[in-house]
C-alpha cells in the first residue's frame, strides 16, 4: 500500500501480538485538506515482512476518523491478489485487540475496523496497497486521522504489552500490528468542532480560558503517557462539583469544557490526576 504523508506528526506504539506475521505501514497518501460533505480518499502502503505459508487469514485495517465521517468503500493491490475491502460488521471484534482502550479515540473521532475480502499465503516482504474511501461529514476543523493494520493475523485477540510512545518517526512494529498515528487533516466549511491533539511529551494543565468566565471556560491538558486519567472541579470549600474526566486515556493533548451555568459565581479549582501525577489550578465563575 503506498502513502505519502501531507503531515509528519507520528506516534509510535509497539504491540506483542500473538502471531509471528510482522506489517508496516511504510507510506500513507492522504490529502491535507477536505471539504465538509466531500469525498475523502487515503492510499495506505503495506510490507508484511515474513511468510504466511498455512492458515492464511483477512487482513485487518483500522482508521481514526471524525465520527461523522461514513465509509464509502475499499480495494486493495497487493502482490499476492486484489479484491475489496469491506466494513467489517462485528465492530467489537476481538481481531482488532484493544484498539479502543488503548488509543482511545478523542472527541468527535471514532475508529473504523475493516477487512480484506481473502486471506493468501505468500513468502516474505509482500506489499499491500489499500485504497479507502468515506464521506466526510459536517464537522470542520484540523483532525489526526490515525492508522492500524495487520495482514495475517486475524486470530489474534491483542496483547498490547508495550505502549511506548515516541513522536520520532512511524510507530515500532512488533509481531504483527503497525500504527501511524496523526495524520492531519483540515476539513473546510461545515461546523467548527473542539479540537485534540492525541500526542504529548509532557505532563501539563493549562489554565483555563476564558477566566473569568461566564458561563463555559476550556480547560487544556497533556499527558504523556496512557493512564487512568481524571479531571474534577472543586468549589471553594472543598466539595466535588463534577468530574469533567473519569476514564482511561490514551497519551495525548486534551481540550474539555466545564459549564458554570448551574453554579454560583465564585472561586473553583481544577484538579487533574494521571497516574501519580496531578495538578490543581484556580478558575473564576462570574455571573
Amino acid at each position: 500500500m503506498k502513502m505519502t504523508a501531507k503531515v509528519l506528526l507520528m506516534t509510535a506504539i509497539v504491540f506483542a501480538m500473538m502471531f509471528q506475521s510482522a506489517c508496516l505501514i511504510y507510506e500513507v497518501d492522504q490529502p491535507a485538506t477536505v471539504a465538509a460533505g466531500g469525498v475523502f480518499e487515503t492510499t495506505v502502503s503495506i510490507s508484511d515482512i515474513n511468510a504466511e505459508t498455512s492458515n492464511p487469514h483477512k487482513g485487518a485495517l483500522c482508521m481514526l476518523v471524525p465520527d461523522d465521517w461514513t465509509f464509502v468503500s475499499g480495494t486493495y493491490d497487493s502482490d499476492v491478489g486484489t479484491g475489496d475491502i469491506f466494513l467489517d460488521p462485528n465492530q467489537d471484534s476481538p481481531v482488532y485487540g484493544l484498539i479502543d482502550t488503548v488509543i482511545v479515540p478523542p472527541a468527535d473521532m471514532k475508529w473504523v475496523k475493516m477487512l480484506s475480502d481473502t486471506g493468501y499465503t505468500h513468502d516474505a516482504n509482500v506489499y499491500h496497497d489499500a485504497f479507502i474511501t468515506f464521506q466526510v461529514g459536517q464537522k470542520g476543523g484540523d483532525f489526526p486521522i490515525g492508522y492500524m493494520v495487520t495482514v495475517n493475523t486475524i486470530d489474534m485477540f491483542g496483547f498490547f504489552a508495550d505502549n511506548d510512545i515516541d513522536d520520532g518517526g512511524s510507530s515500532g512494529w512488533g509481531d504483527g500490528v503497525d500504527t501511524l498515528m496523526n495524520q492531519w487533516v483540515t476539513v473546510t466549511g461545515g461546523t467548527a468542532v473542539e479540537q485534540v491533539s492525541s500526542v504529548a511529551s509532557e505532563f501539563k494543565l493549562s489554565r483555563n480560558y476564558p477566566n473569568p468566565f461566564n458561563p463555559t471556560t476550556h480547560i487544556q491538558f497533556e499527558i504523556p503517557e496512557n493512564s487512568f486519567v481524571t479531571l474534577t472541579v472543586y468549589d471553594l470549600m472543598g466539595q466535588e462539583v463534577t468530574k469533567l474526566v473519569n476514564d482511561y486515556r490514551a497519551a495525548g493533548s486534551y481540550s474539555v469544557t466545564f459549564d458554570g451555568a448551574e453554579q454560583s459565581s465564585g472561586i473553583y479549582f481544577y484538579k487533574l490526576q494521571a497516574g501519580n501525577l496531578s495538578k490543581t489550578m484556580k478558575m473564576v465563575l462570574s455571573k
